[in-house]
């Protein structure tokens, strides 16, 4: 347990550092959000703070409930705990980390509707073909600095199809990844949606 203790403090540090005293402040009180782009930016490791949480889940007396849908039937089934890492190894294995982040734009809202500051991130160019990552979300506690969720959206090619794919992550509680194929003529289908649990505790 020290071990994970201690990255535990290494993730919520991280965090907490990227994200020193962030202005939870509305200016405009009839609106929902309020935005603005930190002129001096600093991007959350974001691939860290998954890889963090697999280790605390690893630490963890649990065993993690699988819920696939595919095809509108849905199935579900107990799994151990090493199986999430090869499930969500898509994105656990894509490096979200500064390199990557000078191609894309972060922008900061104060989101009252979920208590978060969320820092999103857009491309802000064409990005090179081997980025598969399109977009991200951090949604953070203002008042503890601690990451509450993390979205990521992903785009690739194979065997001649082209897919979507979307990780959210509820810290300490579920991930769910969601595949997505886009089929000629611009239709699109989903290919499966599965949710990993393992803390049934209400969401803080």
């Amino acid at each position: 347990m020290k071990p994970s203790i201690f990255l535990l403090a290494i993730a919520i540090a991280c965090a907490a550092c990227n994200n020193k005293t962030p202005d939870t402040t509305v200016t405009d009180t009839s609106a929902a959000t309020t935005k603005d782009t930190a002129s001096s930016t600093t991007y959350i490791p974001v691939t860290s703070f998954l890889k963090g949480q697999l280790l605390i889940l690893d630490s963890l007396p649990v065993t993690v409930l699988q819920t696939i849908t595919t095809n509108n039937h849905t199935d579900s089934v107990w799994i151990k705990k090493e199986q999430v890492h090869t499930i969500l190894a898509p994105f656990i294995n894509t490096i979200i980390d500064e390199k990557l982040a000078a191609f894309f734009k972060q922008t900061k809202f104060n989101d009252q509707t979920i208590d978060a500051i969320t820092y999103t991130h857009d491309a802000t160019a064409a990005l090179p073909d081997s980025v598969s990552i399109k977009h991200w979300d951090i949604y953070v506690n203002p008042e503890t600095g601690k990451i509450k969720k993390v979205y990521i959206v992903k785009q690739l090619q194979q065997n001649g199809s082209h897919y979507t794919q979307q990780l959210t992550w509820q810290t300490d509680h579920w991930a769910r990844m969601v595949t997505i194929l886009h089929n000629p003529g611009g239709k699109s289908q989903l290919q499966s949606d599965t949710k990993l649990v393992w803390n049934f505790n209400d969401t803080p």
